[in-house]
Order: structure tokens, then C-alpha cells, then sequence
């Protein structure tokens, strides 16, 4: 069953500079995240920035939660498909809407990188309160 869908699109310009400062990448980026990417160009890094917000909203909730951007992250299976995992906050409104499965796709172009979640499991549809957060 379905969860809830979220889509995110950002300027991989911002990305681009945010990128300058260390500060940014490490409150953002997990340490594997940032070993995936950092020989990336900053479209990659600005497709998961955008994915890490789609999750959040297929799950619901708002970054007001308690999660933090290193709670969701983004990584590649062997056969390249983006993956998600979960840590912290992201994780335990994760489970208590009963989502077993997160499926993502990102994509890019010069100007500006796009991500779509869509949460999966036995849970039923959030209402977007938020109250099992």
C-alpha cells in the first residue's frame, strides 16, 4: 500500500555554493554520502539533497520533527538505482507509519535537480498531521 508520495526540485546553483563550506556538507551529507560523492558533480549532490526532502515529505512529516538531513540517506545499489535509509527521528516515523519500502528517482538537468519518493508498506495514508510523529 501506498504511504505517501513526496517530490523536491532544487537549483543545483545553490547546491553548488553551499557545497564551498565544509559546515554545509557535513550537517547535510552522511559520511558515506559524502565518500559516493566526492568526486561528483554538484548535480549528484544537489539530486539528493532534493530526495532527502521528497522523503520526508512521503513520510509526512516536516524537518520540524526532530529529524535531521543525516537521518535520511542516499546511496546507490550495485546495480546504480538509488537507495534509502534511515537513521534517528527519520526512522521511527518511518515504522510508526508502518513503511517497509521507500522508491526514489532523481534526476537533473544543467540547471536544477528533481527527486520523487513514494513510501510503501501497511500503514494507511497520512493525513499530513503528523500525530503518530
Amino acid at each position: 500500500m501506498i504511504i505517501g508520495c513526496g517530490v523536491d526540485i532544487i537549483e543545483i546553483d545553490r547546491i553548488a555554493k553551499a557545497l564551498q563550506k565544509q559546515k554545509f556538507i557535513e550537517r547535510v551529507y552522511t559520511d558515506q554520502e559524502q565518500q559516493l560523492l566526492r568526486l561528483r558533480s554538484a548535480q549528484s549532490w544537489a539530486a539528493r539533497f532534493a530526495a532527502k526532502e521528497a522523503v520526508m515529505k512521503a513520510l509526512g512529516c516536516g524537518w520540524n520533527h526532530g529529524v535531521r538531513f543525516t537521518d535520511i540517506e542516499i546511496l546507490r545499489e550495485e546495480s546504480g538505482k538509488p537507495a534509502v535509509n534511515l537513521f534517528g527521528q527519520a526512522q521511527k516515523i518511518a515504522q510508526s507509519q508502518k513503511v517497509t519500502g521507500i522508491h526514489i528517482s532523481l534526476s537533473h538537468n544543467r540547471s536544477t535537480a528533481v527527486a520523487f519518493a513514494l513510501c510503501v508498506g501497511e500503514g494507511t495514508i497520512t493525513d499530513g498531521s503528523c500525530d503518530s510523529c
